[in-house]
């Protein structure tokens, strides 16, 4: 996306939740642990309705728009707080997600089945059984690097597509045109991880069911991340709203 439609889901998605939402985000103002993920679950329907350019972006773009609406959702919280007459016991909290349900129910959003390989990068409706879950663990998502010639300091994320590993850039992403490749890990290998959330795999089946007679139902793995871990149980039947993503 580029800075206009940015700047455009932004504002939207800012005005929309704090005229529909602003319970919900007094709610968790309120709240006493500052560090901990909280969800505010929004109505695709709802919210598509308000803005129809909203729901094309985020059909085009789910990724960028889904992190478009978390900063959003941090702005119109900060909004919010800085409102109340009387803000005791209230504080900023950082980790807000916007989380989609009720997405329109149309071929293009829409699976019975394990997504394919066509579906990759978009943001779909899926419906199966819960197989296996997998104990919560702990994931480092981002590490901060300097620059050992122009001490530029930089953060580098994990890759999702690299099974969650750190590719450092080739050269220096200093806009001082640095062209030096050697770099130091500020967190340093010995110490302890400072950027971590709570990360948990699972395994979703096709109900057998839907499929016909003979079929081998299939399979797909699924990972949660933040407040979403714990929230699946094996043997459940779950509808799932999902980025379909694929490591390399």
């Amino acid at each position: 996306m580029n800075s206009d439609q940015v700047t455009l889901v932004g504002q939207v998605f800012e005005s929309y939740v704090s005229e529909y939402h602003k319970n919900d985000i007094l709610l968790i103002l309120e709240e006493s642990d500052e560090d901990a993920h909280y969800p505010v679950v929004v109505n695709a329907m709802t919210l598509f309705e308000t803005n129809m350019e909203i729901g094309e972006y985020f059909n085009a773009f789910p990724s960028e728009v889904l992190t478009v609406f978390d900063s959003a959702l941090r702005r119109s919280a900060l909004t919010i707080l800085q409102s109340l007459s009387q803000p005791e016991g209230a504080s900023m909290k950082q980790n807000l997600h916007a989380r989609i349900s009720g997405l329109p129910v149309c071929p293009e959003l829409v699976r019975e089945h394990i997504p394919k390989t066509k579906d990759v990068g978009h943001f779909l409706s899926v419906t199966g059984t819960v197989i296996r879950t997998s104990l919560v663990k702990i994931l480092e998502f981002e590490r901060e690097y300097m620059c050992n010639k122009c001490k530029h300091v930089f953060v580098v994320k994990a890759d999702f597509e690299q099974y969650y590993t750190f590719c450092r850039p080739s050269s220096c992403p200093s806009l001082e045109s640095c062209d030096s490749s050697k770099f130091t890990c500020l967190s340093g290998l010995s110490s302890s991880p400072t950027r971590c959330r709570d990360y948990q795999e699972i395994k979703i089946q096709e109900q057998v069911q839907r499929l016909s007679v003979g079929s081998i139902p299939r399979s797909m793995k699924v990972i949660l991340e933040d407040d979403l871990v714990d929230s699946c149980k094996s043997g459940e039947k779950q509808l799932l709203l999902a980025y379909i993503r694929c490591p390399k």
